[in-house]
């Protein structure tokens, strides 16, 4: 791989994680409202934020929760 391709790539990778916290905090404040409003899935949209902000930390959430049933 050439210098120049990773960096690109290494600038597109940057990019991704300051898109990834604004994306996420956009994603936690949809799914508050959705609490109030019947019409957004408060939960989905609430746990798709969480996951994106914290993956590692939902990751062993989940193994809490399939090795529990």
């Amino acid at each position: 791989m050439s210098r120049r391709k990773s960096n690109n790539l290494i600038e597109e990778i940057r990019q991704f994680r300051k898109n990834k916290i604004f994306l996420g905090m956009g994603l936690i404040a949809i799914g508050l409202l959705g609490f109030i409003l019947p019409v957004i899935p408060g939960m989905v949209v609430l746990g798709l934020g969480v996951w994106l902000l914290f993956p590692r930390k939902v990751d062993q959430w989940l193994d809490k929760i399939r090795s529990f049933f």
